[in-house]
């Protein structure tokens, strides 16, 4: 009886500790919410905090990978508003890794974390080290609408200007700025 007991305590904790936690998924969306506000409010050190415990509360209850590449990909934007460049691209990277490996693999997300770091290197005027997101990013670009468009539009342009040695894909990333939109007679930088 008492091994019977061990056992049920044993698979009992094994199974709580290996599912998904109501109580931090709960606490999880209730910092993303705070994050989002505090964002829209432009009080970035307050959605910093908000999103990083967001994170925190998908490690601590086990919300699974997408929500995990989700709170890092909102994490970093926030980092970058404020200028934390490199642990924005630390995150944006392992978002990227982690959403690569998700079954179905979302195009559209991917094409985010691409985006990101493709910003983050030509914010730096590191355009050769963005060049292979951008280059990941081109067959991606017909997935976006609205402001998502224009910002993938202004990256192809803008690094079709900075990688003049690129040939074909200087090319390729122009054509392709003009054909979603972009009109370079009137493009400011």
């Amino acid at each position: 009886m008492k091994t019977f007991r061990k056992m049920v305590v044993i698979t009992s904790t094994l199974f709580v500790t290996g599912c998904a936690n109501p109580l931090n998924q709960a606490t999880s969306d209730r910092y993303s919410q705070t994050c989002a506000e505090a964002e829209q409010n432009s009080q970035l050190e307050v959605a910093e905090q908000a999103c990083y415990r967001a994170l925190v509360n998908v490690d601590w209850g086990n919300l699974g990978e997408a929500q995990k590449s989700q709170k890092m990909y909102d994490l970093a934007r926030i980092k970058l508003y404020l200028k934390k460049s490199e642990e924005a691209e630390k995150l944006f990277k392992d978002a990227l890794a982690i959403e690569e490996k998700l079954t179905p693999p979302s195009n559209q997300r991917i094409g985010r974390r691409l985006a990101e770091l493709a910003i983050i290197y030509g914010g730096r005027k590191r355009f050769e080290e963005g060049v292979p997101y951008v280059e990941r990013l081109l067959p991606l670009a017909d997935l976006y609408q609205g402001n998502e468009k224009k910002t993938v539009a202004t990256i192809f342009y803008v690094y079709s200007q900075e990688i003049t040695n690129q040939g074909e894909l200087t090319n390729r990333l122009s054509k392709k700025a003009v054909e979603m939109g972009l009109d370079p007679k009137t493009y400011k930088k």
